[in-house]
């Protein structure tokens, strides 16, 4: 068919022949003021399209002519009423901009080729289980009630960048759960002032949040619970989320970074990555989060944050958070993570601390990794009866539970010095005259202060006063000092 139908307008008769050749139809003036797709409705019908003629147009496609291919572009028109082409196969390129939609935009169960939205104006685009075999591409646009795009596919890339987008049903701006895009996902610079959910959605490449703001205080804004990302999701340079984020059973085979933008600024708000799996966790936000961030049974490989990007006490919760290396975007101490890991567990768990000795230790960190460990035994102790408090300080103020061994060394040292001082101003005397050993202070205290074994010096003289007092203090000494060494050598032998 070539011939466009009689009742067709001058307008829509353009339409008809520029979609025979594939060219582009530009209705504009060139004044900026005139050509506002925002002041759409005072177009006249030198602008104006029915929706039912795009829908024809689309539906029953005029013949190409000659040399062509037939698309549909249109710029600087107003389409009035709903444009339906649910269920319909639509095989030519669909490019608007700078258009004005007064209804809304019906795709539900259609297959179409890629989608170009530029610059337009319109209510709601209803795309559930929507096939796109291209791009779905919507660029400086304004969506007063969102878009529902539930179940969807899209071959290529999906770009919603630079737009501004209305809340719909239930508060949601983009409603699109179950998506899949086999490519590149975007929605750099946009502003949703309602919920984004793409909950369940699959992305072959990276999806990307740059400079974008979600706002949905107090409640839930960005829902991405469950998604499998092939690449990395980026919410970087400038983003700012109003309201809570979860991420819940994520895969992610690249890295989540937060990085350069605000989210849980307010203490009502959560930042939710429970159970996820991803290849790094990057966390570096602009300001301290108030809110509660929540990293329980994740897995994220490489975790990326400074010392001040995580909420206070009671805020935070990383049990059973696993990874395999730290890193610092801001110059960290051994101190900060001890400090991090106490923050982020309501109660003594020995997990988290395990967790960040194992990464130290493959560092080639040892050290910092016993300080780790050493900080988990004091916790540890925190939670004992008394007997066990004090039996854990004993143990800490002679060899640091293991971990500073150079303690025991140190009082056994300072123990000797004591004892050779005393007893060779005070020598006792001997136990049987004639029998003892030659006299030596020094063998003398150390084979007090040496429990099981025997330098046969002990036994041989009998200190009195004093002597007797401190003789019998060494040899308490000694065994507290061996059971300690005992116990640590079995704590650090074991890695506990």
């Amino acid at each position: 068919m070539s011939t466009p139908p009689g009742h067709l307008s001058a307008t829509e008769i353009r339409v008809w022949e520029a979609y025979r050749r594939g060219e582009r139809l530009d209705l504009r003036t060139g004044l900026p003021a005139d050509d506002d797709p925002r002041l759409g409705a005072a177009w006249g019908p030198d602008r104006t399209i029915r929706a039912q003629v795009l829908a024809q147009v689309l539906l029953q496609p005029p013949q190409a002519e000659p040399g062509h291919t037939t698309a549909l572009r249109i710029t600087g028109a107003r389409v009035v009423g709903p444009l339906e082409l649910g269920g319909a196969r639509l095989d030519a390129y669909f490019s608007m901009i700078g258009c004005l939609f007064e209804d809304a935009i019906v795709l539900n169960l259609a297959s179409t080729r890629t989608i170009n939205l530029r610059e337009c104006v319109f209510t709601v685009l209803h795309g559930r289980n929507m096939r796109v075999d291209g791009d779905l591409v919507l660029l400086r646009c304004e969506v007063s009630g969102g878009l529902r795009i539930l179940d969807s596919r899209v071959d290529n890339d999906l770009r919603i960048d630079d737009c501004v987008l209305g809340p719909g049903d239930y508060d949601r701006t983009v409603y699109a759960n179950g998506l899949q895009v086999g490519a590149d996902a975007s929605f750099n610079r946009s502003v949703f002032t309602g919920q984004v959910s793409l909950h369940g959605a699959r992305f072959g490449g990276p999806v990307r949040f740059t400079g974008a703001r979600v706002e949905r205080p107090g409640e839930l804004a960005l829902d991405l619970g469950r998604i499998s990302v092939e690449h990395s999701l980026f919410l970087t340079g400038g983003f700012a989320i109003t309201g809570s984020i979860r991420l819940n059973d994520a895969r992610v085979g690249g890295a989540i970074v937060l990085a350069g933008g605000v989210a849980c600024a307010n203490p009502d708000e959560q930042l939710s990555l429970w159970r996820v799996v991803a290849g790094g966790f990057h966390l570096a936000l602009t300001a301290p989060p108030r809110g509660r961030i929540t990293l329980n049974g994740a897995s994220v490989g490489i975790l990326t944050d400074t010392p001040h990007t995580w909420p206070a006490a009671g805020d935070l919760d990383i049990a059973e958070l696993t990874y395999t290396t730290r890193r610092a975007a801001a110059p960290a101490e051994v101190a900060d993570r001890i400090d991090w890991v106490e923050r982020g567990t309501a109660e003594y768990a020995p997990q988290p601390y395990d967790q960040l000795a194992s990464v130290y230790r493959a560092a080639g960190e040892d050290e910092h990794a016993r300080t780790v460990l050493l900080a988990k035994q004091r916790r540890r102790r925190a939670g004992l009866g008394p007997a066990g408090r004090l039996w854990g300080h004993v143990q800490d103020v002679a060899i640091g539970y293991g971990y500073r061994p150079g303690r025991a060394f140190g009082w056994l040292i300072a123990l000797i010095a004591v004892g050779t001082a005393v007893f060779a101003a005070d020598p006792p005397a001997p136990l049987k005259a004639g029998e003892a050993p030659h006299w030596n202070p020094f063998w003398y205290t150390l084979d007090l202060l040496l429990p099981v074994v025997t330098l046969g010096q002990d036994s041989a003289w009998k200190p009195t006063g004093v002597g007797q007092w401190l003789a019998y203090t060494l040899i308490l000494l000694g065994w507290v000092l061996a059971g300690a060494a005992a116990a640590g050598a079995g704590r650090v032998l074991n890695r506990a």
